[in-house]
């Protein structure tokens, strides 16, 4: 018997959200960086030559395109058939074909026997996921043991967007449909697909979720420390923000105050 759809996911497997996501991340400034981070990332991973890795919610494939630049086999896998229309041509016009081999797969049970991976990421899309203790227990599953873990989340106690909150208040415009779980803040807004969830996630249960999955925290460090830039007006703004973005990540190097937190797991044998 199939199991209902959550409401979120009509919105994650329709086009629109994908293609808004491409046209408001996939920018130059964005992009360069991207390849500073995923650089950091092997920095912190080590893997071998040709090592394969499994990119889970790859939505248009750009980060499995990133670890297909640096050398890698990447299994990429998505909920969303167009999601992965949009994958498609993407490997296709970088020619990654022989690099990135594409399947669908819930999330929340992926196609994949225990163990088969020793490196897999996660980036951006744990937040989007109503039953994200399942998605991270399945991505526990299908690693091997010593196998690595990456993923990527917004931090509900960045400057940012702690910031946000208290401005808010003080103009009264607290928004109803944001609820405290104990992942983080999740907020709903409706698309044309459906409803879309987006969490600022609760690192630290995060951490402690993943520890009791038998997934240790080696490795956390900033992200973005702002994603501001995709809300800014002026081109000069949106600069301005990308640069103190690269002077955080490159210089000062504290997560907790960044937006953006990448964190590396590695599964207790």
């Amino acid at each position: 018997m199939t199991e209902p759809r959550h409401p979120a996911q009509d919105a994650m497997a329709g086009e629109a959200i994908h293609q808004k996501w491409v046209s408001a991340y996939r920018t130059a400034d964005a992009q360069a960086f991207y390849e500073r981070a995923f650089d950091r990332m092997v920095e912190l991973l080590s893997p071998p030559p040709d090592a394969v890795i499994l990119d889970a919610g790859c939505g248009s494939c750009a980060k499995s395109v990133l670890l297909a630049a640096r050398g890698f086999k990447v299994v990429s896998t998505d909920y969303s058939p167009r999601a992965l229309e949009l994958a498609a041509q993407t490997v296709r016009t970088r020619g990654f074909d022989d690099r990135i081999s594409l399947k669908q797969g819930d999330l929340l049970s992926l196609p994949f026997p225990d163990g088969a991976f020793r490196y897999a990421l996660c980036w951006g899309v744990l937040m989007h996921v109503p039953e994200v203790a399942r998605a991270l227990s399945e991505l526990a599953r299908v690693l091997a043991p010593g196998g690595r873990l990456v993923v990527s989340e917004g931090n509900m106690r960045s400057l940012q967007s702690v910031a946000i909150r208290a401005l808010k208040r003080v103009l009264g415009r607290d928004r109803g449909n944001v609820v405290r779980t104990a992942a983080g803040l999740e907020a709903t807004e409706a698309t044309a697909d459906g409803t879309l969830l987006t969490r600022q996630t609760d690192i630290g249960w995060l951490v402690a979720e993943a520890d009791r999955l038998g997934l240790r925290l080696e490795h956390r460090v900033p992200g973005q420390f702002s994603e501001l830039y995709v809300l800014a007006p002026w081109m000069p703004l949106k600069r301005l923000i990308h640069g103190f973005n690269d002077l955080w990540f490159r210089h000062v190097r504290r997560p907790g105050p960044a937006f953006g937190n990448i964190l590396v797991f590695e599964k207790r044998p």
